[in-house]
């Protein structure tokens, strides 16, 4: 060992930082003078963290081990406990050569704790050490300070130090913060480095009441003066140790820098610890560093054996992120991290192989490395319901519901109460298992321990289930629970339910920011939104902006954070419809897989109709998010054109059952409405009687339905969900689409002969509250009569509030009234003058035929083609029809069969089916154009297939 003689004077051991009020240049200087020394011939050195160590290291000494321990029992002698002891040690923490294995390791330290040996102390310390230790088991506080006392009971101070810890954290019984005070300062009289340190935090902490400034300082002078002297022995460890210190910026304000330096230091000396240290301070963002920088510390800690620089290298070259994406070298790091016992590896994996990075999903391998990892001693909770889910979807395309329901047993055994909750969830959704009374257990019990979903599901059940008889009462007190608890749909039904009431506004903003204290990322969404608005909070947009960041942060939960906030933004809640900002952020959630943001991601792409490439993405999104499970992306795909649904590979119709199959009910409900005969509808029906029928709308259709399909007891089935649909109504803010949608089924004598006035009354509210598809229905009514006596000035007042909402259907309706003769034909005509003059392009097309025409007003070809000219130059394809057929027959223009044929092929261009008849036609006959065959058999068949869509 190279001894060093005290320098008059060092430099350069530590950058200028504070500790205390002394700065850690100066304080180097004091602790290189106080190194021990002796005299030397050669000149004094400094022992700054860019010292060449190589000279005065001692290299750290592999045990060699004689035996291989991991098959080691207790019927086989023990010659050598120190050998034991050391393997022990490898099976602990791993490295190079062997495995990490926490449950060898136990094996051999219980049987060390008992044998007669000069090493018990340090045997109960690493026993005590293994019961804390996630990744060996389940944590056991208790047991482990049962170990640390008899450890500390032999002079191990290392173990004084640690039961020191559980008394200060409060994780045992007879925890007290004067006993740990006393464990630390024997550790810390003793030479004890972290007994030192621990006692520098305790004081700092302020649980022993106020200690001077200084005092702490000098406790962390004293520890790194130790390290110091350990470095000058050639104790290279050493070098990890003091960065370790200055790395944490509660004990050495600003001295993450120097730390770094001092952590270099280390593994330029071979040191694991400090390579990992290093790679964790880069990928956090503490310090700025080279991508290649970081991945060589990472690769050399993942080389030497840290089962956490495997699992970190493993993700980083999954994702490409500061390092080449390379999957296969990523599953191989993985794959080792997990044999070394490390279960998120295998969690990792089983996100790889659900093709959330990328590749292609392959279930049954994803079950498989969950599998191993709830073999792991330190397997969590979360493997074990991840493999459930697992289970439940089907990792083979059909679902395994036994499995999933015994791994959500075991998870709520060890203390899951979610699992409780999403085991009620599989249960209701096989209604013919027969266990809705055991779910409706599973959810009280989930609830009376505060899951705040549980709660929620619980209002659902109440409100709307088939599981359990409807009880409002129920639904409403669990509602006013499960949003008190931060369920964030059941906060959102209460403040559509209440509107702009403030007292509701403020308890809902007090229980988002429950949760979202408790880390739920929807809670911290909607928060934000509240004190941007100022609706339940004081209006703060930092305190908006600061939710905002941490619920969009990466970590779990993060991509329900994305999509709510995207369908805030597609609805304008969140300040006006945003759909550029909602797609960034549905395409960041989609690449991690998610179905509910690969559905809303879909949904928007399909419906950019001039955009190919998009549409086709979305529908490919859709099938992904369907083959999840999705029942409402099932829908979505149903509701396409089959020629997109082609390379999905199946049929509207077929995704459609598909939906039905999955608990949707509306599909259920569309199919057994067009069903092609009394058993399929039948078929349907019965599904339906499974299923929840919550929504005023369904529960309409449901009933149109019954009264569509022949049977016993459809008739009285039609009455009962008419009935409820009333009763919904009243009870739901009196939402216009619904009763619009009763008003007409009522019209329509749905669930038996009811008062026509009574069903306007419905209809004539929605109207009133701006529903055009209401307004349409009653001028259109109120023309043929079908809704009461036929009055045209009613209709024409109705008619022409939906025209001028936008409505290009009624104009239509508004040029027939204008031809009939009646009183009000002269007020349509007007109405479409006014609506062609501000340019809408249906209103121009009217108004122009009834001039031509002659309806409502003398007729006058020649200005009514005008305005038809004007109609068809917007774009209007009926108008470009007419326009057509005035040159054919020159009424109002100049006979022109060219002209003609030109308006005809614009129309057939901009896609109308009867246009492209015509214009095959007139190609065939050579009608204003050349003879062309050919073309007219191509516009034909493109006639054919534009009609069939």
């Amino acid at each position: 060992m190279v001894m060093f003689r005290r320098p008059a004077r060092v430099s350069l051991a530590f950058r200028p930082a504070r500790i205390g009020s002394a700065s850690l240049a100066g304080f180097a200087v004091w602790m290189a003078l106080a190194a021990p020394g002796a005299s030397q011939t050669s000149a004094p050195r400094s022992l700054a963290p860019n010292a060449d160590f190589s000279k005065i290291c001692q290299p750290a000494t592999k045990p060699h081990l004689t035996r291989d321990w991991s098959t080691w029992d207790r019927s086989q002698p023990v010659n050598n406990p120190d050998e034991m002891y050391e393997a022990a040690i490898a099976y602990a923490e791993g490295r190079s050569d062997i495995s990490r294995s926490p449950l060898t390791a136990r094996k051999l330290l219980e049987d060390l704790a008992d044998r007669p040996w000069a090493g018990r102390g340090r045997a109960h310390f690493r026993l005590g050490k293994l019961f804390l230790d996630p990744a060996a088991g389940p944590v056991d506080a208790e047991r482990a300070a049962s170990h640390f006392k008899t450890a500390s009971s032999m002079l191990n101070m290392d173990a004084s130090v640690l039961l020191a810890q559980l008394h200060v954290q409060g994780r045992i019984a007879a925890a007290n913060v004067r006993d740990a005070e006393q464990l630390l300062r024997a550790s810390a009289t003793a030479g004890n480095i972290d007994g030192m340190i621990e006692l520098a935090r305790l004081q700092r902490s302020g649980k022993i009441g106020s200690v001077p400034q200084g005092a702490t300082d000098d406790l962390i002078k004293l520890a790194l003066q130790t390290l110091y002297a350990d470095l000058g022995k050639g104790k290279c460890g050493a070098l990890f140790e003091i960065g370790t210190i200055l790395s944490e910026d509660a004990l050495v304000p600003g001295g993450l820098t120097e730390a770094v330096r001092w952590f270099e230091a280390a593994a330029r000396q071979g040191d694991a610890k400090a390579d990992l240290a290093l790679a964790e301070i880069y990928l956090q963002g503490r310090v700025e560093a080279a991508p290649e920088q970081f991945l060589s510390h990472l690769t050399r800690a993942a080389e030497a054996g840290q089962p956490r620089a495997m699992t970190l290298l493993g993700e980083r070259l999954l994702l490409g992120d500061r390092a080449p994406k390379d999957v296969p070298k990523a599953i191989a790091w993985l794959e080792r991290a997990g044999s070394n016992a490390d279960p998120e590896a295998y969690k990792l994996l089983a996100r790889h192989y659900r093709g959330e990075f990328g590749a292609a999903a392959d279930l049954p391998k994803a079950a498989d490395v969950l599998v191993k990892a709830s073999a792991l001693p330190g397997h969590t909770n979360g493997i074990l319901v991840s493999l459930a889910r697992l289970y439940a979807a089907g990792t083979t395309g059909k679902p395994d519901v036994n499995a999933a329901l015994s791994l959500y047993r075991q998870a709520a055994a060890r203390g899951d109460v979610g699992s409780l909750t999403e085991m009620a969830k599989l249960l209701l959704a096989y209604p013919a298992m027969g266990r809705s009374e055991e779910a409706l257990r599973h959810l009280k019990e989930a609830a009376s321990l505060g899951d705040a979903d549980a709660m929620g599901v619980l209002a659902e059940l109440y409100a709307c289930s088939t599981a359990v008889a409807p009880d409002p009462v129920q639904a409403e007190v669990w509602l006013t629970r499960a949003a008190e608890a931060g369920h964030v749909r059941s906060i959102s039904a209460i403040a559509n339910q209440a509107g702009d009431d403030p007292a509701v506004a403020q308890r809902n903003a007090k229980a988002l920011l429950r949760a979202a204290e408790r880390g739920d990322r929807e809670s911290m969404i909607l928060l934000s939104s509240a004190y941007r608005s100022g609706l339940g909070v004081t209006m703060d947009e930092a305190a908006s902006a600061r939710w905002r960041e941490i619920a969009l942060a990466p970590g779990e939960g993060r991509t329900r954070a994305m999509v709510l906030l995207a369908r805030r933004m597609l609805d304008g809640k969140s300040g006006g419809r945003d759909e550029a900002g909602a797609r960034t952020l549905l395409e960041a959630a989609a690449q991690e897989s998610d179905p509910n943001a690969q559905l809303e991601l879909g949904r928007l792409l399909v419906a950019q109709r001039g955009r190919s490439e998009d549409v086709m993405k979305g529908v490919q999104l859709l099938r992904e998010s369907a083959s999840a499970g999705n029942a409402a992306a099932m829908l979505a795909l149903a509701e396409l054109p089959n020629a997109q649904l082609q390379v999905t590979g199946k049929t509207g119709l077929e995704w459609r059952q598909a939906a039905a199959a999955a608990g949707n009910v509306r599909a259920a409900i569309t199919l057994a409405a067009s069903a092609k005969d009394e058993p399929e509808a039948a078929r349907w029906l019965t599904r339906i009687a499974s299923l929840p029928v919550c929504t005023t709308r369904d529960m309409v259709e449901l009933a149109q339905a019954y009264h569509k399909v022949p049977g016993p007891d459809h008739k009285e089935n039609a009455r009962l969900w008419m009935k409820r649909a009333l009763a919904d109504t009243q009870g739901s803010g009196r939402d216009p689409s619904a009763l619009f949608l009763i008003g007409r089924a009522m019209v329509e004598e749905v669930g038996g002969p009811a008062s026509k006035n009574e069903a306007v009354r419905y209809i004539q509210i929605s109207a009133e509250a701006g529903r055009v598809d209401a307004m349409r229905y009653l001028g259109r009514g109120y023309v043929s009569g079908e809704i009461g006596e036929s009055n045209m000035q009613t209709a024409v007042q109705w008619l022409s509030r939906a025209l001028q909402k936008g409505d290009a259907a009624v104009a239509a309706d508004l040029s027939r009234v204008a031809a009939m003769p009646t009183e009000a034909a002269g007020r349509a005509v007007e109405t479409l003058r006014a609506s062609a003059e501000s340019g809408f392009a249906p209103a121009i097309r009217e108004y122009g035929r009834s001039l031509q025409l002659g309806f409502g007003v003398p007729a006058d070809p020649r200005t009514g083609a005008a305005w038809l000219l004007k109609a068809a130059e917007a774009g209007d394809t009926i108008a470009m029809k007419e326009l057509s057929r005035a040159f054919a027959s020159g009424y109002g223009v100049e006979l022109s069969a060219s002209a003609s044929t030109e308006w005809l092929q614009r129309a057939a261009r901009a896609g109308d089916p009867e246009a492209m008849y015509g214009l095959s036609l007139a190609m065939t006959l050579g009608f204003g154009t050349d003879v062309n065959a050919s073309a007219a058999q191509d516009w034909l068949k493109t006639a054919e297939g534009a009609a069939r869509k």
